[in-house]
């Protein structure tokens, strides 16, 4: 008797916690993303100096360790997070192939981490969010599935600065699916947590009226898809003053739209089209100018750029086979400054074997090919090795190849 009555109590004291946690619902997942490449930036205008020779490379691109949850609140509410770190697996720090800190890696919310609540009325979360960033259906090839892609240029550009990409201190409303086709979201960060006296040195800044505010808009109808982004970002005080080729602005304004077909399962064809504007920018080194180093705009000049990419996924069996083309434009708007050559375009060619749905190997090509006033890099996630912001001003003509192996495991 004693005996049972010992088992009731363990098994009682055991219960409660096992029921406590039982009200929400956690996976853990990831992601190790793996290749060896050879990587170059090669024909600055200025010359073999401001080359960067041939290298051999282990990099990690995106690899990733998540903690995702849910909890039932009643009425259909319930309550949601997720809480996901990049991991550098090939040196287990922080630096990524740049030299410079990969913002995506180093703590346990590094890339997009929030909390939620969703209901019939759609779903509010806080926390640090994609805001022009993702292109959903439209292009998910370096994301998702290879080493990178062209994509990575329209965040990316270098001479024309993108407003945002991923953001920290984000309030997000989505709404609930409209007439079974269409996703309305918007967000809006403040930004850093506090403000930072302004000294007028380079790479100071002074944030107090900084903010960003997006628009996502997404639609869907059997094999279409299409995507409505626009993101601003204001600085109502003083922007960050820039080093050389770096652009600032006192107002930074992104528009895309994408729309793709998909033909077969697994495969999609996507067009997508963007336009960057950077107003009251700050002098700027680098725009339009074959002398390195001298300012190319002054400061009030409203500057811009637009640009067309164009997509393709295609699975056969267990293979996947990747395109894409970006052409980026002249750069437009500073007055009194030549701004002719800032043209670049970049293509990636990739093909995947899938052993699963978790596990696959893939060979990739990418180039950016740059006239002699543009220094386009794809340099998202740190996979640059021309330095923490990619290849710059001293760096103008110089055209990036870089083909890779490798292997990608999710779970």
């Amino acid at each position: 008797m004693k005996k049972k009555l010992l088992a009731i109590a363990v098994a009682g004291a055991l219960a409660a916690p096992l029921a406590a946690f039982a009200q929400t619902s956690v996976t853990i997942y990831g992601r190790a993303n793996l290749s060896l490449d050879t990587w170059k930036a090669t024909g600055a205008t200025a010359g073999s100096a401001s080359d960067f020779n041939r290298r051999n490379r282990v990099v990690d691109s995106g690899s990733r360790l998540g903690f995702r949850g849910t909890e039932d609140l009643g009425g259909g509410m319930r309550a949601y997070f997720v809480m996901e770190a990049g991991v550098n697996m090939d040196t287990g720090g922080a630096t990524g192939q740049s030299g410079g800190v990969n913002a995506s890696t180093g703590s346990l919310a590094t890339r997009d981490s929030f909390v939620g609540l969703a209901g019939n009325w759609g779903e509010v979360s806080w926390g640090r969010q994609s805001m022009f960033w993702a292109n959903g259906l439209n292009e998910q090839t370096g994301a998702n599935y290879i080493n990178m892609s062209v994509a990575g240029i329209l965040t990316g550009h270098g001479m024309v600065a993108a407003p945002v990409a991923r953001q920290s201190n984000v309030f997000y409303y989505t709404s609930p699916r409209l007439a079974g086709m269409w996703d309305i979201a918007v967000g809006y960060s403040p930004t850093s947590e506090a403000a930072t006296a302004g000294t007028g040195a380079v790479g100071t800044t002074s944030v107090t009226g900084d903010k960003v505010w997006n628009l996502n808009v997404k639609f869907r109808t059997g094999p279409w898809y299409a995507q409505y982004d626009w993101a601003k970002r204001t600085n109502n005080t003083t922007a960050t003053v820039p080093a050389a080729g770096v652009v600032s602005a006192r107002e930074i304004k992104g528009n895309k739209i994408g729309v793709s077909y998909g033909y077969a399962p697994g495969s999609r064809f996507a067009v997508i089209y963007q336009d960057l504007r950077n107003n009251n920018v700050l002098a700027v080194a680098g725009i339009g100018n074959t002398v390195v180093g001298a300012t190319a705009t002054a400061s009030g000049n409203n500057i811009r750029v637009p640009m067309w990419l164009f997509n393709l996924e295609h699975s056969i069996g267990p293979w996947q086979l990747l395109a894409g083309y970006l052409q980026a434009g002249n750069v437009r708007g500073a007055s009194g400054v030549d701004t002719s050559n800032t043209k670049a375009n970049a293509w990636h060619l990739g093909a995947k074997y899938n052993f699963s749905k978790r596990t696959g190997i893939y060979g990739t090509y990418n180039t950016v090919r740059n006239q002699s006033n543009a220094f386009a890099d794809q340099s998202g996630g740190g996979v640059s090795s021309a330095g923490a912001a990619g290849l710059g001003a001293a760096n103008e003509g110089a055209d990036l190849k870089v083909w890779a192996f490798g292997l990608m495991h999710n779970f």
